[in-house]
């Protein structure tokens, strides 16, 4: 006999928890030690769950228009999550840019300007 199958806002609340666990694995850095190979395996992975997700809450909200607390806390974790992995790019893209300025030999302007001419006076 098979086990009877969980209702759609269990699954949504599975589904939260497995996409919370891949943006914390990248914001953690795990994907700067893995073969590029596997990290695009995980980034597709991470856009099935989402429209996996997305497909569920279509079809829970047809049933039940208001989540059940479980899935409130799943998602809230998720949010959370993403938004953590978001600052955690952001901030990646910003190291890498002042990286590959100072790589082309420019420096960051000292912000420090002639009276009234306008002319950038140094970069330091």
């Amino acid at each position: 006999m098979a086990a009877p199958l969980p209702d759609i806002s269990t699954q949504q609340s599975r589904v939260a928890r497995r996409l919370g666990r891949l943006f914390r694995f990248e914001r953690s850095g795990r994907f700067a030690r893995c073969p590029a190979e596997t990290v695009w395996r995980l980034i597709a992975r991470r856009a099935t769950l989402m429209a996996e997700l997305t497909g569920l809450e279509r079809r829970r909200h047809e049933v039940e228009p208001v989540p059940p607390p479980e899935l409130s806390a799943a998602v809230s974790e998720l949010a959370g999550e993403v938004a953590l992995a978001r600052e955690y790019g952001e901030a990646l893209v910003a190291g890498l840019g002042v990286e590959l300025s100072a790589r082309r030999g420019q420096r960051p302007s000292s912000g420090l300007r002639d009276g009234g001419g306008g002319r950038l006076l140094g970069s330091g």
